[in-house]
């Protein structure tokens, strides 16, 4: 009788989990639940904490999978958005046709950009050419793409760059594909040492025009509790969406590098944690240890 009784509670207890899903409830939220009631009295960390993410839509998703395995609650505000830039793309094609330089990608978007645009003819026009890629993530969406980068840095930034062409060679002439915004170190530097940098801007990242009210309600009833600012260009968009400094203040700041935090700061925003190392999991990481010192602080 008895595991007559044991079996069906497990089978009454999946149909029920079966019903939730089926009906659109959200079965992570029972995990989050339970998660926080287990584990924020021993060791807060982000167990149960709602935590916005300001990353382009098509790019939050990582940061989404961390957020749940650590216990969190993720919440969207998309305070990027990219717009790939057509006809410098296509104005791009001769030289990727009739020049032999080196090409350089700093970004997945910039990749994913020319890829989409030049189609069938991506990588056929790649092929012939010597690649540099600034880091393994930009590296992989070009491996996805059939295309193996010839050089990667050991530190993913234009600083990073510059070592990895001074060590291995400066090439003539670069084909740069990049943003519209962002720093000239590299292109002055490699400049002042004989060498062409030929920058294309691929891409441009605007604010997003979608609804925030949701979300400037729920800072208001402070029903969020830490935002995550992954860049100088988020920031300026965050405040901008949100609408006022003060409102944007109430989550707990959380930044992925020293000069971004100086930038939050100069704009009004009191930045509470600041990653170590420039990654979304290592803001993550600072943001946890922001909740813990906190707790422990709080005696509680």
């Amino acid at each position: 009788m008895v595991l007559y009784i044991v079996h069906h509670g497990f089978r009454f207890l999946a149909s029920l989990l079966l019903t939730q899903r089926e009906i659109g409830t959200p079965f992570r939220l029972v995990h989050h639940w339970d998660m926080s009631e287990q584990s924020t009295k021993k060791h807060p960390g982000l167990a149960g904490k709602k935590i916005l993410i300001t990353r382009a839509e098509n790019q939050a998703a990582p940061t989404e999978a961390e957020i749940l395995k650590r216990g969190g609650v993720a919440l969207h505000l998309p305070c990027l958005d990219m717009e790939c830039l057509e006809q410098n793309i296509l104005q791009s094609i001769p030289l990727l046709q009739n020049d032999s330089a080196d090409l350089l990608f700093t970004s997945r978007n910039g990749v994913h950009c020319l890829a989409s645009l030049l189609g069938e003819k991506f990588t056929a026009l790649l092929t012939a050419h010597n690649i540099t890629a600034v880091g393994n993530k930009t590296a992989d969406a070009l491996n996805q793409l059939g295309i193996s980068p010839d050089l990667i840095p050991e530190t993913a930034s234009q600083q990073g760059l510059i070592d990895a062409y001074q060590h291995s060679g400066i090439p003539k002439k670069i084909i740069f594909f990049r943003a519209e915004t962002g720093s000239d170190l590299l292109s002055n530097t490699l400049g002042k040492q004989d060498c062409e940098v030929i920058t294309i801007h691929t891409y441009r990242m605007k604010c997003p025009q979608s609804d925030a009210s949701e979300i400037i309600r729920r800072i208001e009833k402070h029903d969020i509790d830490a935002v995550l600012l992954g860049s100088p260009k988020t920031v300026q968009n965050y405040i901008s969406r949100i609408g006022k400094t003060e409102t944007a203040n109430i989550p707990v700041i959380a930044v992925i590098s020293p000069q971004v935090s100086a930038i939050a700061n100069d704009l009004g925003l009191n930045v509470q944690a600041t990653a170590k190392t420039a990654s979304f999991d290592a803001m993550l990481d600072a943001l946890a240890d922001y909740f813990e010192h906190t707790f422990n602080k709080s005696g509680a």
